[in-house]
């Protein structure tokens, strides 16, 4: 854990869960799940198998099988990941890469499932 009010100016490398409460001014990489904590700052890229962003972030790439984006986010990134939640009211600028939506690959199309049994998605 980065508690509150704690700078890290440096990479941050774990096989346990790393939980960002403070300021990570360099690279983080986990075997498991990271967390960016309301409140607290990362400036550099992530690496997890999963990725809960609710502060902020500005990296190159942000990288995990699953990453979801709370309300409170602000982040500048390039997201890679199978699976991607973005809240409304999340701040988020950057692209989106699904990894593994390789034609051939066995995984289908998002569907959005706001939309009513048979009607088309609107136009833009």
């Amino acid at each position: 854990m980065i508690g509150r009010g704690t700078c890290i100016r440096g990479d941050v490398a774990s096989s346990d869960p790393v939980d960002i409460r403070g300021v990570l001014e360099g690279d983080c990489q986990t075997s498991a799940h990271c967390i960016v904590r309301e409140g607290a700052r990362v400036l550099g890229n992530i690496h997890a198998s999963a990725l809960l962003v609710a502060g902020e972030v500005e990296a190159g790439v942000l990288r995990a099988e699953k990453v979801e984006v709370r309300a409170s986010a602000r982040v500048l990134a390039t997201i890679r990941a199978r699976v991607v939640a973005v809240a409304d009211g999340a701040s988020f600028q950057g692209e989106v890469e699904i990894e593994g939506a390789e034609a051939g690959d066995g995984s289908a199309p998002l569907k959005d499932r706001r939309q009513g049994e048979g009607e088309e998605p609107p136009r833009a």
